[in-house]
């Protein structure tokens, strides 16, 4: 007995000093510092480029399109950022499949500082393992190994990254009932617009139309959580913080996330119904 207590003990003092410093200045400021200094400045660099010598045109963003939430200037300045790490990882012969699981690992770290309440590195940790999932498609091409079975590997680890991402979020409003109700349904609407794409793609059908898709829910989290936990760095809450940044991309994504998964449903239905 004496040692189960001292074992429950020193595991208690572990998980408080754990929190200590996932919640200290060092991982709060980072993101304000660090992260989002750089980005503004490739930001800046990539809006100077395209003034210069004009915006890049891939068949990637072509392909997949803007929307009012995400516009293609955005989406090429993010391929811009992440080529240079693309090329890199082709000269170190990583394996995209290495990729895609070391994204759903990072993704699920995230998730579980997240629903302790360290927004900042969650924020840290949930753009280094987008950016992985980003990679793994660029890289595959690449080398040649783009194949049907990596891109269901993909598709399956991008699921279950995302889910868990959200239920982290809902871990962390699990006391707040409203804001663990908008978790849930963003989690609801981001499974739901998957499925529905997929589920045409069954039928024959490309219902791809509608907002919020998967690089858009990652955008909006990424950059709430980073600026959410700045936000409560220079302006601290006097209890619990509720993030109210996160909780607004949350609910956009519940928004939109459902009413395209009940748009590309309808758009289904009646495409069947043709045949």
């Amino acid at each position: 007995m004496a040692r189960l207590a001292k074992f429950k003990y020193l595991r208690a003092r572990v998980k408080d000093e754990l929190l200590v410093w996932v919640n200290s200045p060092a991982t709060t400021w980072l993101p304000l510092v660090g992260l989002t200094g750089a980005l503004f400045a490739t930001l800046l660099a990539f809006g100077l480029k395209s003034a210069i010598h004009g915006r890049p045109h891939s068949a990637r963003v072509a392909q997949t399109g803007g929307t009012f939430l995400l516009g293609e200037f955005f989406m090429e300045w993010g391929l811009w950022v992440f080529a240079p790490f693309a090329r890199f990882a082709v000269r170190l012969g990583l394996h995209p499949d290495t990729l895609s699981w070391t994204s759903l690992v990072l993704t699920i770290a995230a998730a579980a500082l997240i629903g302790q309440g360290a927004f900042g590195l969650g924020g840290w940790l949930l753009l280094v393992g987008s950016a992985c999932d980003s990679l793994d498609g660029s890289v595959a091409r690449a080398r040649g190994l783009a194949s049907d079975a990596g891109e269901t590997l993909d598709a399956v680890i991008d699921r279950w990254a995302e889910i868990a991402t959200f239920f982290g979020y809902a871990y962390y409003y699990r006391d707040d009932p409203m804001a663990f109700s908008i978790a849930c349904a963003a989690c609801a609407g981001a499974v739901l617009v998957s499925y529905t794409r997929a589920k045409g793609e069954g039928f024959g059908i490309d219902a791809k139309m509608g907002t919020m898709q998967r690089h858009e829910r990652a955008a909006y989290l990424i950059t709430a959580t980073i600026l959410s936990s700045i936000a409560e760095v220079v302006w601290p809450s006097a209890g619990r913080p509720r993030h109210l940044l996160v909780l607004g991309a949350l609910a956009l994504i519940a928004i939109f996330a459902n009413w395209t998964g009940a748009r590309r449903t309808a758009y289904i239905r009646a495409e069947l119904r043709k045949r």
